[in-house]
């Protein structure tokens, strides 16, 4: 095959011989399927998950003969109007990689070769240290590999088996590993019974990482409950609700999760500029329903950053796939309030 006939990234990884896995790193850290990631180099869909109008991914990639070497680049490309990869930029990042390794890459290279080859290329990144954590654990466990050697600690802690006060001796990673390995029941059960007395920190730490797995229903249960301890409260605890709202945005108890969110955005502290990010930025899954768009939108109109914080966090909520029509119909409804006609007439004025 000649160079030229290489025209994404897909292409010479399958070329080189190597086996690949692609993650998200840019909402949320999760894997994107074989058919997502291809769909979005050849442009033919828009990123599943844009954040900041670009593309933020890891590969992790190996080859089978030498299945225990594994490589990661972590890449950013922009994104046009429509949240498509712009070509002219992936183009460009293959035309440098082939420069530098070939086409055979895994074939000819050795370890440092590959992992240098996009050293100073305006197309990488690096994650931040939670970000990282959470890839390693996704990671591990996408290719069945065993958790870092901070799981055990870090299991035994969130399912009661340590004192409370001992989560300082806990490693980050072992944390993000605990996390996405909630599968097994026994440990479900034990984070179920632990979760509601786990101090503020801990908690904090592990609704970072939770955002980032599909934490089962008990466990949400347990979220809604304490969503509503702070609801109940004169003055509601800001960061305790947005690490509840975090930690249950991605659990398949969807209709829980749809219920956290109405409950919030009944709530005047969902006027508050970071629970309406962490609604925008985690859960746009549940603001694809209408009444719930509609009550988000209503919310935003009124919240303490004025119209900057409203126009920042719609623009950045209907470029996300399937939000622009439920967005723009809350917006376009004739019963909204005079805040929100104001702010409409700005924004489209």
């Amino acid at each position: 095959m000649a160079e030229n006939q290489i025209t994404t990234l897909s292409e010479f990884l399958h070329h080189s011989g190597a086996k690949y896995r692609v993650f998200d790193m840019g909402r949320r850290v999760t894997k994107l399927s074989p058919d997502q990631f291809v769909s979005f180099e050849w442009a033919k869909k828009p990123y599943p998950m844009p954040f900041q109008r670009s593309a933020l991914f890891g590969v992790i990639f190996w080859h089978p003969d030498a299945a225990d070497k594994h490589y990661v680049w972590f890449l950013k490309f922009p994104l046009d109007e429509q949240g498509l990869l712009l070509q002219s930029a992936r183009d460009e990042f293959l035309v440098m990689l082939l420069e530098r390794v070939g086409e055979c890459m895994l074939a000819a290279a050795d370890g440092k070769q590959i992992e240098g080859a996009l050293k100073d290329s305006p197309y990488t990144f690096t994650p931040r240290e939670d970000k990282m954590a959470a890839f390693n654990a996704q990671a591990t466990k996408s290719l069945a590999l065993k958790p870092s050697s901070y799981y055990h600690e870090a299991y035994a802690y969130f399912t009661g088996k340590r004192p409370l006060d001992s989560w300082d001796q806990l490693g980050m990673q072992g944390v993000a590993d605990v996390a996405v390995r909630l599968d097994d029941n026994e440990e479900t059960l034990g984070l179920i019974e632990t979760l509601p007395r786990i101090p503020y920190e801990p908690f904090n730490v592990l609704s970072t990482f939770l955002e980032n797995a599909e934490p089962a229903a008990g466990i949400v249960e347990v979220l809604a409950q304490r969503v509503d301890v702070q609801l109940e409260k004169k003055q509601p605890d800001i960061s305790m609700l947005c690490a509840c709202l975090r930690a249950a945005s991605n659990s398949p108890a969807r209709g829980l999760v749809d219920q956290i969110i109405k409950h919030v955005l009944k709530h005047p502290c969902s006027q508050h500029i970071e629970v309406l990010a962490v609604l925008a930025g985690r859960c746009w899954r549940s603001l694809q329903q209408p009444s719930l768009c509609q009550l988000f939108v209503e919310q935003l109109a009124h919240n303490e950053a004025g119209y900057e914080g409203f126009s920042q966090l719609l623009a950045d909520l209907v470029f996300v796939p399937g939000m622009r029509e439920p967005v723009m119909q809350a917006l376009r409804n004739p019963e909204r309030s005079r805040k929100l006609t104001e702010f409409v007439g700005r924004m489209f004025g």
